[in-house]
């Protein structure tokens, strides 16, 4: 089994996902301790009475010692403690001195001799998961690093290939500062839309918060990102989708970047950790952030104080839905409350900056819950945002004729901000001009960086409400805030 560790150890490549496979009626990925087997990449497979039957050529990649007699039709897999005989069509087989029924006996098909998996690898010690809505196999064996070990020593370990860590400084803000829990837990916790890498900057767009562990490896340099307990969204599986048959998912990074290639995988079976790895041109400082739904590892030159800055660097930008919960925020005069509004408009805004290749956003909330306000600044200070945009109705008592679009901004770096959101905001709403203005609103105050709050109509006076909460309207707006954003940025379409 010690040649079994040894492959397990020189064969960290990165996978093919499982949605390619299912481009083949009958093939599968096959990972062992995380990494895919390359003789089992979109191996052909057979399902035989629900269970799985596994090419000849896969248990040879797994260690073990095989035998095929072709005049008996009788095949003999060898570990080092143990032996199993099988023949063809034979419902039972030979385990060192005992015999074991086979509810699926040993195949051949075209020239190929097909073994169970299952029966095989657990005999052998090894546990056996199969993903059949992806067509994966996951075998784990107990020879395998423990995946308590601390992170650097389960970094790929290939001829030449050292593990020492700490060749680039990690400087790591939000929810993502500690090194997070050592514990393997096989519970998914989170799902990624999508990886960009742009200007020395990794974005990773989740469905919800995980705790990633960065940590940097020399010889050579590189920076490798955990994410524990996460799987690959549906969406991003077909976005990504390859069906040329490699076995690994990489792409190479700009010219004169600090990273020469970026590569992701899933590490570990247990954990369901997906690695990502930064293989850098040299070293190099980083700095780690966290959001609701997004993470970020912004590089920098090793002689450098801060992360990179470019003009043309993907843009991060934090939509905040005002109120929440048990805070309605203000009150129209048939009811509707401002929280729901608010929300309505993060959420389209959040849809159509989805499709801005060179912005991330991030929501403060998606749903009917409550942030607080200086949490809502901080959210956005921890992910070094480059805007933060906040959504609000207004209201004035006892003046029911009130009316208009206004838009509020703190500090003076963030009045062009301001400005260029409310030229759209009004060409948007086509409401009465009630100006940009100054105040020293908490979200505004605590943000660092250009912040804007928009005012975009009245719930307090009648014919608004009900313009509020149009579709068509709602819809105009959104378009108008995000045509402000990309004006800001200098994003042409």
């Amino acid at each position: 089994m010690r040649r079994f560790a040894a492959i397990v150890f020189c064969m960290i490549g990165l996978f093919l996902f499982g949605v390619n496979s299912q481009a083949y009626a009958n093939s599968a990925s096959i990972y062992l301790n995380g990494s895919q087997l390359s003789a089992a990449n979109l191996s052909q497979v057979e399902i035989v009475n629900n269970k799985v039957m596994v090419p000849i050529r896969v248990v040879e990649e797994l260690g073990y010692g095989v035998n095929w007699n072709k005049t008996d039709q009788t095949v003999k897999i060898q570990s080092k403690l143990k032996t199993i005989t099988m023949t063809v069509n034979k419902s039972s087989a030979q385990v060192d001195d005992r015999v074991v029924m086979l509810q699926s006996p040993l195949l051949l098909k075209n020239n190929t001799s097909f073994v169970p998996l299952r029966f095989m690898s657990e005999e052998f010690g090894l546990e056996v998961n199969w993903d059949n809505r992806t067509k994966t196999v996951y075998l784990t064996s107990d020879e395998a690093v423990d995946s308590q070990d601390s992170p650097e020593s389960q970094e790929e370990l290939k001829p030449g290939v050292g593990t020492n860590a700490g060749t680039a400084t990690g400087t790591a803000t939000g929810a993502g500062t500690g090194t997070g829990s050592d514990t393997a837990s096989t519970q998914v916790n989170g799902k990624i839309e999508d990886i960009h890498f742009t200007d020395n900057r990794l974005t990773i767009t989740m469905d919800q918060t995980v705790q990633p562990k960065a940590f940097a490896m020399s010889q050579p340099d590189r920076i490798v990102l955990d994410l524990p307990g996460t799987a690959l969204s549906d969406s991003f599986s077909v976005k990504n989708r390859v069906d040329t048959g490699v076995s690994q998912i990489e792409f190479e990074a700009e010219e004169h970047s600090l990273v020469n290639k970026v590569r992701y995988s899933l590490f570990d079976s247990k954990s369901s950790t997906i690695r990502i790895v930064l293989d850098l041109s040299g070293q190099a400082d980083y700095r780690l952030s966290t959001g609701e739904s997004i993470i970020v590892l912004e590089l920098s030159e090793k002689t450098a104080a801060g992360a990179a800055n470019s003009d043309n660097a993907r843009k991060v930008v934090v939509i905040d839905a005002g109120h929440g919960d048990q805070d309605n925020g203000t009150t129209g005069v048939s009811g509707k409350v401002e929280k729901d509004f608010n929300l309505t408009m993060a959420l389209k805004v959040e849809e159509l900056l989805k499709q801005e290749p060179l912005i991330d956003v991030v929501l403060t909330r998606h749903d009917d819950t409550y942030v607080t306000r200086p949490d809502r600044a901080k959210h956005a200070n921890d992910l070094n945002a480059d805007a933060f945009i906040s959504i609000h109705a207004n209201s004035v008592l006892n003046i029911p004729t009130a009316n208009g679009t206004e838009t509020y901004y703190f500090s003076e770096a963030s009045k062009p901000l301001a400005d260029v959101m409310h030229k759209h905001l009004i060409e948007a709403t086509q409401l009465k001009d009630r100006k940009v203005k100054y105040n020293n609103y908490e979200v505004l105050r605590r943000s660092n960086m250009p912040a804007a709050l928009l005012e975009v109509g009245f719930l307090s006076n009648a014919e608004e409400e009900a313009l509020l909460f149009t579709e068509n309207f709602q819809n105009r707006v959104a378009q108008g805030i995000v045509d402000g954003i990309k004006e800001y940025f200098g994003i042409v379409s």
